[in-house]
Protein backbone atom coordinates (compact mmCIF):
# COMPACT_ATOMS: atom_id res chain seq x y z
CA UNK A 1 0.00 0.00 0.00
CA UNK A 2 2.99 2.74 0.96
CA UNK A 3 4.18 1.51 -2.47
CA UNK A 4 0.90 2.46 -3.98
CA UNK A 5 0.50 5.58 -2.50
CA UNK A 6 4.08 6.79 -3.31
CA UNK A 7 2.70 6.12 -6.80
CA UNK A 8 -0.11 8.08 -6.77
CA UNK A 9 1.86 11.12 -5.12
CA UNK A 10 4.12 11.02 -7.76
CA UNK A 11 1.26 10.62 -10.32
CA UNK A 12 -0.49 13.62 -8.77
CA UNK A 13 1.71 15.77 -9.52
CA UNK A 14 2.14 14.82 -13.16
CA UNK A 15 -1.15 15.67 -13.10
CA UNK A 16 -0.74 18.95 -11.84
CA UNK A 17 1.11 20.19 -15.17
CA UNK A 18 -1.40 18.66 -17.84
CA UNK A 19 -3.18 20.97 -19.51
CA UNK A 20 -6.31 18.99 -19.06
CA UNK A 21 -6.85 19.14 -22.99
CA UNK A 22 -9.54 16.22 -22.86
CA UNK A 23 -12.41 15.15 -20.10
CA UNK A 24 -11.03 13.30 -17.28
CA UNK A 25 -12.88 10.08 -16.56
CA UNK A 26 -12.89 8.38 -13.28
CA UNK A 27 -13.96 4.92 -12.93
CA UNK A 28 -14.65 2.94 -9.47
CA UNK A 29 -16.34 0.43 -8.58
CA UNK A 30 -17.01 -2.24 -5.92
CA UNK A 31 -14.74 -4.93 -6.22
CA UNK A 32 -15.37 -7.39 -8.41
CA UNK A 33 -18.25 -5.76 -9.82
CA UNK A 34 -16.79 -5.43 -13.69
CA UNK A 35 -15.15 -2.25 -14.06
CA UNK A 36 -11.77 -2.91 -15.30
CA UNK A 37 -13.23 -5.52 -17.39
CA UNK A 38 -15.79 -2.85 -18.49
CA UNK A 39 -12.48 -0.28 -19.60
CA UNK A 40 -11.54 -3.71 -21.64
CA UNK A 41 -14.46 -3.79 -23.27
CA UNK A 42 -14.37 -0.01 -24.60
CA UNK A 43 -10.92 -0.76 -25.43
CA UNK A 44 -11.11 -4.18 -27.57
CA UNK A 45 -14.87 -5.09 -26.92
CA UNK A 46 -13.71 -8.42 -25.58
CA UNK A 47 -16.26 -10.38 -24.04
CA UNK A 48 -14.85 -13.40 -23.39
CA UNK A 49 -12.17 -12.49 -21.02
CA UNK A 50 -12.61 -11.24 -16.81
CA UNK A 51 -9.61 -9.01 -16.18
CA UNK A 52 -8.15 -8.75 -12.80
CA UNK A 53 -8.35 -5.46 -10.69
CA UNK A 54 -5.20 -3.14 -11.33
CA UNK A 55 -3.53 -0.99 -9.08
CA UNK A 56 -3.86 2.11 -11.49
CA UNK A 57 -4.66 2.35 -15.77
CA UNK A 58 -4.87 5.84 -17.29
CA UNK A 59 -5.75 5.00 -20.37
CA UNK A 60 -6.78 7.13 -23.74
CA UNK A 61 -10.53 5.89 -24.83
CA UNK A 62 -12.13 7.10 -28.40
CA UNK A 63 -15.79 7.04 -28.51
CA UNK A 64 -17.36 7.81 -31.59
CA UNK A 65 -15.72 11.49 -32.59
CA UNK A 66 -14.90 11.99 -29.14
CA UNK A 67 -11.92 11.20 -27.24
CA UNK A 68 -11.47 11.20 -23.10
CA UNK A 69 -8.94 10.16 -20.63
CA UNK A 70 -10.42 7.30 -18.36
CA UNK A 71 -8.72 6.90 -15.14
CA UNK A 72 -9.52 3.38 -13.10
CA UNK A 73 -8.01 3.20 -9.81
CA UNK A 74 -7.60 -0.61 -7.83
CA UNK A 75 -9.50 -1.10 -4.78
CA UNK A 76 -6.68 -1.36 -3.15
CA UNK A 77 -6.35 2.57 -4.00
CA UNK A 78 -10.07 2.58 -3.25
CA UNK A 79 -9.39 2.07 0.72
CA UNK A 80 -7.75 5.62 1.09
CA UNK A 81 -10.22 8.41 1.65
CA UNK A 82 -7.65 11.17 0.31
CA UNK A 83 -6.87 9.73 -2.79
CA UNK A 84 -10.40 8.49 -3.82
CA UNK A 85 -11.14 12.48 -2.50
CA UNK A 86 -8.21 13.81 -5.08
CA UNK A 87 -9.32 11.89 -8.28
CA UNK A 88 -13.63 13.28 -7.57
CA UNK A 89 -12.07 16.70 -7.35
CA UNK A 90 -10.25 16.51 -10.84
CA UNK A 91 -12.54 14.36 -12.77
CA UNK A 92 -14.85 15.68 -15.24
CA UNK A 93 -17.20 12.78 -15.37
CA UNK A 94 -17.85 9.45 -13.25
CA UNK A 95 -18.28 5.86 -14.14
CA UNK A 96 -19.64 4.05 -11.13
CA UNK A 97 -19.69 -0.08 -11.61
CA UNK A 98 -22.09 -1.75 -9.18
CA UNK A 99 -22.53 -5.51 -8.87
CA UNK A 100 -26.06 -6.24 -9.94
CA UNK A 101 -25.61 -10.18 -9.78
CA UNK A 102 -28.22 -10.19 -6.82
CA UNK A 103 -30.37 -8.34 -4.92
CA UNK A 104 -28.68 -8.95 -1.58
CA UNK A 105 -25.22 -7.41 -3.58
CA UNK A 106 -27.35 -4.16 -4.43
CA UNK A 107 -28.35 -3.92 -1.21
CA UNK A 108 -25.26 -3.68 0.28
CA UNK A 109 -24.00 -1.37 -2.59
CA UNK A 110 -26.00 1.86 -1.59
CA UNK A 111 -24.41 2.92 1.34
CA UNK A 112 -21.05 2.91 -0.29
CA UNK A 113 -22.17 4.29 -3.08
CA UNK A 114 -23.98 7.59 -1.60
CA UNK A 115 -20.84 8.46 0.43
CA UNK A 116 -19.06 8.52 -3.02
CA UNK A 117 -21.75 10.30 -4.44
CA UNK A 118 -22.40 12.97 -1.65
CA UNK A 119 -18.89 13.75 -2.43
CA UNK A 120 -19.15 14.41 -6.06
CA UNK A 121 -20.06 17.83 -7.48
CA UNK A 122 -23.56 18.64 -8.80
CA UNK A 123 -21.68 19.46 -12.21
CA UNK A 124 -20.20 16.66 -12.99
CA UNK A 125 -22.08 13.64 -15.04
CA UNK A 126 -22.43 10.40 -12.91
CA UNK A 127 -22.99 6.91 -15.19
CA UNK A 128 -23.79 3.89 -12.95
CA UNK A 129 -23.50 0.63 -14.52
CA UNK A 130 -25.46 -2.07 -12.93
CA UNK A 131 -23.49 -5.41 -13.95
CA UNK A 132 -25.34 -8.52 -13.64
CA UNK A 133 -22.46 -10.47 -14.91
CA UNK A 134 -24.68 -13.38 -16.35
CA UNK A 135 -26.60 -12.53 -19.06
CA UNK A 136 -29.58 -14.62 -17.96
CA UNK A 137 -29.98 -12.60 -14.44
CA UNK A 138 -33.17 -10.70 -14.59
CA UNK A 139 -32.44 -6.67 -12.62
CA UNK A 140 -35.68 -5.24 -12.35
CA UNK A 141 -34.87 -1.24 -13.26
CA UNK A 142 -37.72 -0.16 -11.07
CA UNK A 143 -36.37 -2.28 -7.61
CA UNK A 144 -32.70 -0.84 -8.32
CA UNK A 145 -33.89 2.48 -8.57
CA UNK A 146 -36.36 2.29 -5.26
CA UNK A 147 -33.02 0.55 -3.41
CA UNK A 148 -30.61 3.77 -4.57
CA UNK A 149 -33.37 6.75 -3.65
CA UNK A 150 -32.38 8.99 -6.54
CA UNK A 151 -33.74 12.07 -4.20
CA UNK A 152 -30.74 11.45 -2.64
CA UNK A 153 -28.72 11.68 -5.91
CA UNK A 154 -30.97 14.58 -7.50
CA UNK A 155 -32.89 16.93 -6.02
CA UNK A 156 -34.35 20.52 -7.31
CA UNK A 157 -32.16 22.59 -4.67
CA UNK A 158 -28.92 20.42 -6.44
CA UNK A 159 -29.53 18.81 -9.66
CA UNK A 160 -27.27 16.10 -11.33
CA UNK A 161 -26.90 14.63 -14.73
CA UNK A 162 -27.10 10.90 -14.02
CA UNK A 163 -28.16 7.81 -15.31
CA UNK A 164 -28.67 4.21 -14.26
CA UNK A 165 -28.30 1.10 -16.96
CA UNK A 166 -28.55 -2.43 -16.34
CA UNK A 167 -25.97 -3.89 -18.56
CA UNK A 168 -23.72 -7.21 -18.96
CA UNK A 169 -20.37 -5.94 -19.52
CA UNK A 170 -18.80 -9.22 -21.02
CA UNK A 171 -21.28 -9.54 -23.54
CA UNK A 172 -21.57 -5.85 -23.90
CA UNK A 173 -25.46 -5.67 -23.00
CA UNK A 174 -26.41 -1.51 -21.71
CA UNK A 175 -22.75 -0.40 -22.45
CA UNK A 176 -23.11 1.35 -25.77
CA UNK A 177 -26.56 2.96 -23.98
CA UNK A 178 -24.90 3.68 -21.49
CA UNK A 179 -22.35 5.55 -22.68
CA UNK A 180 -24.10 7.37 -25.61
CA UNK A 181 -25.83 9.16 -22.46
CA UNK A 182 -22.36 9.89 -21.00
CA UNK A 183 -20.74 11.21 -23.45
CA UNK A 184 -23.79 13.62 -24.80
CA UNK A 185 -23.62 14.93 -21.38
CA UNK A 186 -19.45 14.97 -20.86
CA UNK A 187 -19.47 16.94 -24.06
CA UNK A 188 -22.16 19.28 -23.14
CA UNK A 189 -24.32 18.54 -25.83
CA UNK A 190 -27.32 20.68 -26.08
CA UNK A 191 -29.77 18.62 -24.87
CA UNK A 192 -29.74 14.62 -24.85
CA UNK A 193 -30.32 13.12 -28.52
CA UNK A 194 -29.61 10.28 -29.64
CA UNK A 195 -28.86 11.06 -33.30
CA UNK A 196 -28.06 7.93 -36.14
CA UNK A 197 -27.82 8.70 -39.49
CA UNK A 198 -28.28 5.47 -41.29
CA UNK A 199 -26.88 5.50 -45.58
CA UNK A 200 -27.40 1.91 -45.89
CA UNK A 201 -28.71 -1.38 -44.55
CA UNK A 202 -27.37 -4.96 -45.32
CA UNK A 203 -28.24 -8.33 -44.36
CA UNK A 204 -26.85 -11.22 -44.96
CA UNK A 205 -26.38 -14.66 -43.64
CA UNK A 206 -23.35 -16.51 -41.69
CA UNK A 207 -21.86 -17.42 -44.64
CA UNK A 208 -22.01 -13.66 -46.24
CA UNK A 209 -24.43 -14.22 -48.69
CA UNK A 210 -26.17 -10.85 -49.06
CA UNK A 211 -30.22 -11.29 -48.44
CA UNK A 212 -31.38 -7.55 -48.74
CA UNK A 213 -29.94 -4.60 -49.51
CA UNK A 214 -31.74 -1.06 -48.60
CA UNK A 215 -29.67 2.31 -49.91
CA UNK A 216 -30.56 5.72 -48.11
CA UNK A 217 -27.50 7.94 -49.69
CA UNK A 218 -24.70 7.17 -52.68
CA UNK A 219 -21.71 7.11 -50.15
CA UNK A 220 -20.51 4.15 -52.13
CA UNK A 221 -20.04 3.61 -56.05
CA UNK A 222 -19.53 0.62 -56.94
CA UNK A 223 -22.69 -1.61 -57.94
CA UNK A 224 -20.50 -5.02 -56.30
CA UNK A 225 -19.90 -3.40 -52.72
CA UNK A 226 -22.43 -4.75 -51.20
CA UNK A 227 -21.67 -8.22 -51.93
CA UNK A 228 -18.00 -7.43 -51.22
CA UNK A 229 -18.54 -6.07 -48.10
CA UNK A 230 -20.74 -9.19 -46.45
CA UNK A 231 -18.48 -11.32 -47.55
CA UNK A 232 -15.40 -8.88 -45.69
CA UNK A 233 -17.66 -9.02 -42.71
CA UNK A 234 -18.47 -12.66 -42.85
CA UNK A 235 -14.67 -13.35 -42.55
CA UNK A 236 -14.11 -11.05 -40.20
CA UNK A 237 -16.51 -12.70 -37.79
CA UNK A 238 -15.06 -15.74 -38.54
CA UNK A 239 -12.06 -14.99 -37.96
CA UNK A 240 -13.09 -13.29 -34.65
CA UNK A 241 -14.72 -16.44 -33.39
CA UNK A 242 -11.72 -18.71 -34.12
CA UNK A 243 -9.21 -16.37 -32.95
CA UNK A 244 -11.12 -16.03 -29.14
CA UNK A 245 -14.38 -18.17 -28.74
CA UNK A 246 -17.67 -19.21 -30.40
CA UNK A 247 -19.77 -16.27 -28.66
CA UNK A 248 -17.24 -13.22 -30.23
CA UNK A 249 -19.03 -11.22 -32.44
CA UNK A 250 -18.14 -8.15 -35.05
CA UNK A 251 -20.56 -6.05 -33.28
CA UNK A 252 -18.69 -2.28 -34.38
CA UNK A 253 -16.57 -1.53 -37.15
CA UNK A 254 -15.69 1.97 -38.13
CA UNK A 255 -13.58 3.01 -41.42
CA UNK A 256 -13.27 6.74 -41.95
CA UNK A 257 -16.31 8.77 -41.52
CA UNK A 258 -18.49 5.81 -40.90
CA UNK A 259 -19.38 3.25 -38.78
CA UNK A 260 -20.78 -0.46 -39.49
CA UNK A 261 -23.07 -1.19 -36.75
CA UNK A 262 -23.60 -4.97 -36.74
CA UNK A 263 -26.42 -7.31 -35.02
CA UNK A 264 -26.55 -11.04 -35.31
CA UNK A 265 -29.80 -13.75 -34.54
CA UNK A 266 -30.92 -16.46 -36.35
CA UNK A 267 -27.73 -17.09 -38.65
CA UNK A 268 -28.91 -13.84 -39.60
CA UNK A 269 -26.48 -10.20 -38.97
CA UNK A 270 -28.36 -7.12 -40.19
CA UNK A 271 -25.13 -4.25 -40.65
CA UNK A 272 -26.15 -0.70 -40.65
CA UNK A 273 -23.83 2.28 -41.80
CA UNK A 274 -24.33 5.30 -40.07
CA UNK A 275 -22.29 8.24 -39.31
CA UNK A 276 -18.93 8.08 -37.34
CA UNK A 277 -20.10 9.58 -34.10
CA UNK A 278 -23.80 8.80 -33.58
CA UNK A 279 -25.19 7.10 -31.30
CA UNK A 280 -24.17 3.47 -31.33
CA UNK A 281 -26.38 2.41 -28.08
CA UNK A 282 -29.69 3.39 -30.68
CA UNK A 283 -28.25 2.48 -33.95
CA UNK A 284 -27.73 -1.02 -32.56
CA UNK A 285 -31.43 -0.87 -31.27
CA UNK A 286 -32.53 -0.19 -34.75
CA UNK A 287 -30.63 -3.09 -36.53
CA UNK A 288 -32.56 -5.58 -33.80
CA UNK A 289 -35.80 -3.99 -34.62
CA UNK A 290 -34.82 -4.16 -38.18
CA UNK A 291 -33.65 -8.19 -38.43
CA UNK A 292 -36.84 -9.01 -36.71
CA UNK A 293 -39.23 -7.03 -39.44
CA UNK A 294 -37.25 -8.96 -41.97
CA UNK A 295 -36.76 -12.32 -40.48
CA UNK A 296 -40.65 -12.31 -39.96
CA UNK A 297 -41.70 -10.53 -43.31
CA UNK A 298 -38.47 -10.92 -45.78
CA UNK A 299 -37.98 -8.97 -48.68
CA UNK A 300 -41.78 -7.61 -48.47
CA UNK A 301 -40.94 -6.04 -44.97
CA UNK A 302 -38.83 -3.54 -47.17
CA UNK A 303 -41.30 -0.76 -46.92
CA UNK A 304 -41.27 -1.19 -43.06
CA UNK A 305 -37.93 -1.16 -42.46
CA UNK A 306 -37.91 2.43 -44.73
CA UNK A 307 -40.23 3.68 -42.61
CA UNK A 308 -38.45 2.61 -39.26
CA UNK A 309 -35.28 4.32 -40.62
CA UNK A 310 -37.49 7.55 -41.28
CA UNK A 311 -39.75 7.26 -37.99
CA UNK A 312 -35.75 6.68 -35.87
CA UNK A 313 -34.61 10.60 -37.40
CA UNK A 314 -37.38 12.43 -35.71
CA UNK A 315 -37.19 10.36 -32.18
CA UNK A 316 -35.21 11.13 -29.62
CA UNK A 317 -34.98 9.03 -26.42
CA UNK A 318 -34.40 10.55 -23.25
CA UNK A 319 -34.30 8.15 -20.59
CA UNK A 320 -32.20 10.00 -17.28
CA UNK A 321 -31.87 12.99 -15.33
Amino acid sequence: MKASKKAIESFAKYLSKDNHKVPWVLLIGEKGSGKTTALYYLLSSNRDKIFPDTVLNWIDISYGQEWFKLIDIGNEILNDESVIDYFLSIADGIVYVLNGESDESLRKSVEPFHAIVEKIPSNVPLLTLVNKKSPENKVNLSRVLSYFNLAKISSPTDPRSFHFEICTILTGEGIYRGFDWFISKLMHYEGYHEYVTIHRVLIYDVNGLLDFDAQFSNIMDDTQDAVLITGLLSALNSMTRTLFKDSSFLDVVTVGDYSMVLVSRNQKICCLFVERGGAIGKAKQIAEMILDIFLIEGEEGRLAIENLIDESKNSDETISV
